[in-house]
């Protein structure tokens, strides 16, 4: 049940308030998550909720409490990263203590609408993610769960009357989406290579959970930052000096993405059957003059672009309908939220007759069950007026007022 005094409230930091090299000091891991939720419990014996959301983008606590506001949560934060609590480090965070701006802040980031692209889907697995890491410790409230449970009901409705979750902004998953077209149901069984060991190659492998391309090597100049990958994904790791000698002719799909290496491609290309090559690097790994073959399918960054655009110009269309869709269950949460403390408003009003009543003789005699009748009666007289049921005093006033008339 929600304490009418409990508030959901929420402390931010964001790619939209402060660059990369500082929301870095804020990024928490596993073991710095448990740490940090219990230096707030004790601190803050009021909170009944606590979720942490951490992505790369952003750091976020999101808590119920009924006196502890969200900027005394920020600055012992603060403490626990060992910053310093100025005026320059708390700018850089953003702070609601009112449920409605929490509520809709959550909506609109579990959306994609906040992300740094656009209708980013991967926002939604982070946000279920910390939410059982609350529901293991018994850590979600009321409050908060009716939250999370609206997150989970508009992502339905956006997938279902929007275009917003339709294709991605990702360049790697492009890319795979591009082995998947030009191959169809044989695409699993390609034999692919991946050039690198950076972020775009590590989404490659993220996204191919999705596609289930079985047949894939990589390769680095470092061999040591692929061991780690090869190992998780069960992959085969190609030489870097037989990338140099350009033996790649058993390799029907080459994704190259490795900085500060133009052509690092040039040939040795099957010749006998169809080849995708896809270079995601700048400068460009692959010689582009590879194109010119017949079999050669050839795929660059602009080429993805170009259909990057048309898919964030679906979900620009598409974005006001999801605010529509946003506001809509962001006003059916509202509506409960004010439902519940409005009841637990009237029963705590109602048990406060009932004391009246019981110390009033002759009704102190009457039975428990005329006295709940009796009571009924008084708050539905309260309820013809709404500012004296807000206002213990008056209640009172009612109530003795009221008993001369019931006891006639």
């Amino acid at each position: 049940m929600v304490h009418r005094d409990c508030y959901l409230r929420f402390v931010s930091v964001s790619h939209r308030t402060a660059p990369v090299a500082c929301r870095e000091r804020y990024h928490l891991a596993a073991d710095t998550k448990e740490a940090l939720v219990e230096a707030l419990l004790k601190r803050f014996p009021d909170l009944s909720s606590l979720l942490l959301l951490v992505t790369c983008n952003r750091t976020e606590i999101y808590f119920e409490s009924i006196t502890t506001t969200a900027v005394a949560v920020r600055d012992i934060f603060l403490e626990f990263v060992q910053q310093d609590v100025n005026i320059r480090e708390q700018q850089l965070f953003i702070t609601s203590d009112r449920t409605e701006g929490t509520v809709k802040h959550l909506l609109r980031v579990a959306a994609g609408l906040e992300s740094s692209v656009l209708g980013d889907a991967e926002i939604l697995h982070q946000v279920k993610k910390a939410y059982h890491f609350s529901l293991e410790r018994g850590l979600q409230g009321s409050l908060l769960e009716r939250a999370v449970q609206t997150v989970f009901r508009s992502h339905k409705r956006i997938s279902n009357e929007t275009q917003f979750r339709d294709g991605t902004t990702s360049t790697a998953y492009k890319a795979l989406k591009l082995v998947a077209g030009c191959y169809g149901p044989e695409a699993s069984r390609k034999k692919i290579l991946f050039v690198g060991a950076g972020d775009i190659v590590q989404q490659l492998l993220k996204y191919n959970v999705k596609f289930g391309y079985q047949n894939i090597s990589i390769t680095n100049r470092t061999e040591a930052k692929i061991i780690p990958l090869a190992n998780r994904y069960g992959l085969d790791i190609f030489s870097w000096q037989d990338l140099l000698e350009q033996r790649l002719a058993a390799f029907d799909v080459i994704i190259s993405a490795v900085s500060n290496r133009a052509a690092l491609i040039r040939e040795g290309i099957a010749n006998d059957r169809q080849v995708v090559l896809v270079d995601l690097a700048v400068p460009g790994n692959i010689d582009p003059d590879l194109r010119q073959q017949k079999n050669v399918l050839f795929s660059d960054l602009d080429n993805i672009a170009s259909h990057l655009e048309e898919t964030r110009a679906t979900r620009m269309e598409a974005a006001e309908k999801v605010e529509l869709i946003i506001r809509e269950e962001w006003q059916r949460l509202l509506n409960w939220y004010r439902q519940q403390t409005y009841r637990q408003l009237l029963a705590k009003r109602k048990q406060e007759v009932l004391e009246l009543l019981r110390k009033a003789p002759p009704i102190s005699d009457y039975s428990q069950k005329d006295l709940e009748s009796l009571a009924d009666q008084i708050v539905r007289k309260l309820l013809r007026e709404p500012e004296t049921l807000k206002e213990p005093t008056k209640v009172r006033d009612m109530v003795r007022r009221m008993i001369p008339v019931l006891t006639h």
